[in-house]
């Protein structure tokens, strides 16, 4: 398994992963079924959308788990600047991990990867939003040294002495 950044050839297989991850998230969440959404409102779904994608490969903190040249994992993110009284704070849109490979540390292994590569940079804060329900990213969060308060909001402090990445 290699934790490598994404690459714009990456853009394909990613984007099909984001979607299916979206699809089975929505598949709960939606009355409607995932045809029956507006096509337009489909393809500018997710970071791996042709308007997002290039700003996550040039933040440099977006990343792939790689397989056998297969992606089997992804988390996008991006430096953002001035925000809540933070100089440099790393914000998470989204990641996933194929349901073939959960439960073997891919995502903690993005996380951690994210989180150095953020701290090299200079951020000292990252924020990832996670919805309530979301039992095992609130867990994986947490083990990687995150904080969640009642905002939906996981927060990692890249400045504690403490933290051990």
């Amino acid at each position: 398994m290699e934790i490598r950044q994404m690459k714009l050839k990456d853009l394909v297989k990613v984007r099909d992963l984001e979607i299916s991850c979206i699809k089975e998230y929505f598949s709960v969440i939606l009355e409607n079924r995932w045809e029956d959404l507006p096509a337009d409102w489909r393809e500018n779904l997710g970071a791996s959308s042709r308007k997002s994608f290039m700003a996550y490969i040039e933040s440099g903190l977006s990343f792939v788990a790689a397989e056998d040249d297969e992606i089997v994992g992804f988390i996008f993110a991006q430096m953002l600047h001035h925000v809540y009284d933070t100089e440099n704070l790393v914000w998470i849109e989204n990641m996933g991990v194929h349901p073939y490979f959960r439960r073997n540390a891919i995502g903690y292994k993005l996380l951690r990867e994210l989180a150095r590569a953020a701290k090299d940079k200079g951020a000292t804060v990252i924020h990832s939003a996670i919805q309530p329900d979301n039992v095992p990213s609130i867990l994986l969060h947490k083990k990687i040294g995150f904080f969640m308060d009642r905002r939906e909001v996981a927060l990692m402090d890249l400045t504690d002495p403490k933290l051990k990445l």
